[in-house]
């Protein structure tokens, strides 16, 4: 068996990460389009109310780890959930800037009525693959994003390219 495109990149569609970006896109357009057109909601909205079933009480911040979205796009999403009667973000007497975010009970039918369709989106996606496939897929998923969180870490402490949000970057190249 030849060796995969994916250890020596020659063009666009041997890199991995263009690749995934592309079964992302067009996987993501069904479930973004269910949300969308049938309840009304972006799939951002949806991931915050899939981690909120999960997790009541999730503060803003952790949301926008968990999502991997931004504080800015995060504060978005809860502003337009709330609006539409979704959610309910409560304060702390003694500290009025940590939030807890709930569900309302629209909210919880709303996940409740969306997750068997969003589910099965996924399971028809992955029906492609036999079991030992799924396991092994699954098993270098995980590999692959310990990976992407080492890369990540190292970034973060290469001082020659400081993260935008700590100011401007300088220009290192002369």
């Amino acid at each position: 068996m030849p060796p995969s495109p994916l250890a020596d990149p020659q063009q666009p569609s041997d890199l991995l990460l263009y690749r995934l970006a592309k079964l992302t896109a067009s996987a993501g357009r069904l479930v973004t389009r269910l949300c969308e057109r049938h309840y009304g909601i972006t799939r951002r909205e949806w991931g915050v109310l899939m981690w909120l079933a999960r997790q009541p009480g999730l503060q803003p911040s952790q949301l926008a780890d968990l999502l991997e979205l931004d504080r800015a796009r995060i504060s978005r999403a809860i502003a337009s959930m709330q609006a539409k009667g979704l959610l309910h973000k409560s304060t702390e007497s003694s500290n009025r800037r940590r939030a807890a975010l709930q569900l309302s009970p629209a909210g919880q039918r709303l996940h409740d009525a969306l997750l068997p369709q969003v589910r099965r989106i996924n399971t028809d996606l992955v029906a492609a693959l036999d079991a030992d496939a799924l396991q092994q897929l699954d098993q270098s998923l995980h590999r692959l994003q310990q990976q992407a969180n080492l890369a990540a870490q190292d970034e973060a402490s290469d001082t020659a390219f400081p993260p935008r949000q700590s100011g401007h970057r300088q220009n290192h190249l002369g």
